[in-house]
């Protein structure tokens, strides 16, 4: 990406630098045009969601194709998430259940797949086993709806790339007082392992029909956003819904209330049994304790293949998270990590570099100005995967 696509990016997305929870929205017949696609973008999409319960194949590879063009043309990037209806639709093993749908992902360059109706840490290894044996490397994000599901959360937690509480089918698995009391539990395994997790269903139901929600719905969604969620989605409200784009701007607004009261410093309160022993979680905290007791205007980090962003998010820093990464496909995937803002840079060379573009992305977006402070992390040597081992302090 150019120097000059670089900056409109950050431009356009500067009213979403204050906004840490992002917002998935499903299409469907009341959002499948490249109009409304382009509208939901630029209300605060940041995900969007196909549910392969409904529709073509081909129906959802044209919309693919509207939501990549959208997003080139706003200039935000835009994740695309699979959700896969699994055994729900299906019987067979694994190759019967999930191979087509997966080829499809693979096909569409999609960004997250969805799975519905886990029951057990075996089932996702198995999808997993499969995605590998077709080379396919997506991310897979667990759908916790089943009561089996949620006796073992932590373990599917722990071996899936990501999570989604899916609330409708949970509540009726377990007694309905149970769910919220088992978001809250979801949520907390996530966030301690460091993993995305979606919360979902029926957060403003009632906008499918009218242009505001009710205060149970606004509170709710505040309450998802208070318990550590990295998303929110929007299922009939932006699919089949009457008022889509009112529906996100309404999450936006929700989400941005419920955020000024974040316990941001909360990682110096962090008990030390929830810390990792190891480097790269070691430095991504010394990160943003850096940054909180500084008062640091951004983190920014050099992320090859999204984990130093993901590591520096799991302790939710008051600061943006600048991701400069060199792919477009790990660009538009860390859209769902909490708090972070991706873009593309070509690739350093030596550190100085480095620090060059880490100053010149924290003043094109618009959150440093000279004589400011940043927090940079990376790994070095430059580039490998996995290797967050360095914090800087620089001033712009």
């Amino acid at each position: 990406m150019c120097r000059v696509s670089v900056v409109y990016f950050l431009i356009m997305n500067t009213d979403r630098l204050n906004r840490h929870v992002k917002i998935v929205c499903t299409l469907g017949p009341a959002s499948n045009t490249p109009e409304v696609i382009e509208k939901m973008i630029s209300s605060g999409m940041d995900i969007a969601r196909l549910n392969l319960s409904y529709g073509t194949l081909e129906e959802h590879r044209n919309t693919v194709a509207m939501v990549r063009a959208a997003a080139k043309k706003i200039g935000l990037p835009t994740a695309v998430l699979l959700d896969c209806p699994g055994r729900k639709r299906r019987t067979g093993d694994t190759k019967a259940v999930f191979s087509d749908h997966l080829q499809f992902a693979q096909d569409n360059q999609l960004d997250y797949i969805a799975l519905s109706f886990i029951t057990s840490t075996e089932q996702v290894e198995e999808v997993q086993a499969l995605a590998a044996q077709m080379k396919i490397n997506i991310p897979i994000v667990a759908k916790i709806e089943k009561g089996e599901a949620l006796a073992v959360s932590d373990s599917i937690i722990a071996i899936s790339d990501g999570v989604m509480v899916a609330r409708g089918d949970l509540g009726l698995q377990i007694n309905i007082e149970k769910v919220p009391l088992a978001q809250k539990k979801i949520i907390h395994e996530a966030n301690h392992r460091g993993k995305p997790v979606i919360t979902a269903t029926e957060m403003l139901e009632s906008m499918v029909k009218s242009p505001t929600p009710t205060r149970a719905e606004a509170t709710d969604v505040a309450n998802a956003v208070l318990d550590g969620t990295d998303a929110v989605m929007l299922s009939e409200e932006t699919s089949i819904g009457q008022y889509p784009l009112e529906a996100i701007k309404m999450m936006v607004k929700i989400i941005l209330e419920a955020e000024t009261v974040l316990p941001h410093d909360n990682v110096y309160n962090e008990p030390h049994c929830d810390f990792l022993s190891e480097v790269n979680d070691a430095t991504a905290r010394a990160a943003c304790d850096i940054a909180c007791q500084i008062n640091a205007k951004a983190i920014v980090a050099l992320t090859a293949g999204g984990t130093t962003a993901l590591r520096v998010a799991k302790h939710r820093p008051a600061q943006p998270i600048l991701a400069v990464t060199l792919s477009e496909i790990t660009m538009r995937r860390l859209n769902l990590v909490w708090g972070t803002y991706p873009l593309v840079k070509t690739s350093p060379n030596t550190l100085e570099e480095w620090e060059s573009i880490a100053r010149a992305v924290t003043v094109e977006a618009g959150l440093a100005k000279t004589g400011d402070v940043i927090v940079v992390t990376a790994g070095l040597p430059l580039g490998v995967p996995g290797s967050t081992n360095m914090v800087r302090v620089l001033r712009v």
